[in-house]
C-alpha cells in the first residue's frame, strides 16, 4: 500500500528508457497522485508504481 511521502518508481515499457522516480503527494482510492523529480506532477494507477528500496546509508 503507498501513503504520503513515500518515494516511488514507474518502471518503464520501453527498452533503454529510464524509469521515473517521484515522491507521493496523495492517494485516492486506486489513484495515486505523484511528484516526480522533474517537478510535473500526474495522477496514475498505483498498480504501476513500486515504492523506492531504502538506499543503504553512506559510511565514510
Amino acid at each position: 500500500m503507498l501513503r504520503k511521502g513515500q518515494r516511488v518508481v514507474q518502471p518503464t515499457k520501453k527498452v533503454g528508457q529510464h524509469p521515473r522516480t517521484g515522491t507521493v503527494i496523495e492517494v485516492k482510492g486506486e489513484f495515486v497522485e505523484v511528484r516526480w523529480d522533474d517537478g510535473h506532477v500526474s495522477t496514475v494507477t498505483g498498480a504501476y508504481l513500486r515504492p523506492v528500496e531504502r538506499e543503504p546509508a553512506s559510511t565514510g
